[in-house]
């Protein structure tokens, strides 16, 4: 009955902070990172305003944003590599300018 509970427990626990990974960081922190750039490359075309109401019928105007998250995350990664001084060797050193 215990193990039970705890089993449960732990299984909400993971959830919730699957959630926050999946959710705060990459939907929120890395889309905020990758946006910009995002616009940048693409010369403003790409992630485009899509009202929400419409979107399923225009599916080929839709974007989910994941290449914004995606292109983020890599960002995040090179910033956590070069301030921590673990950036690859055989790889451009922006350091040391």
């Amino acid at each position: 009955m215990i193990e039970d509970i705890v089993t449960e427990t732990g299984k909400g626990v993971v959830r919730g902070v699957g959630y926050l990974i999946a959710e705060v960081f990459f939907w929120r922190l890395c889309y905020v990172l990758g946006w910009p750039v995002c616009k940048i490359m693409t010369l403003g075309r790409y992630p485009r305003r899509v009202v929400r109401e419409r979107a399923i019928f225009r599916a080929e105007n839709t974007h989910t944003g994941f290449t914004c998250a995606a292109i983020g995350l890599l960002i995040f990664v090179a910033a956590v590599l070069v301030l921590s001084g673990n950036w690859p060797s055989g790889l451009p050193d922006f350091m040391s300018a």
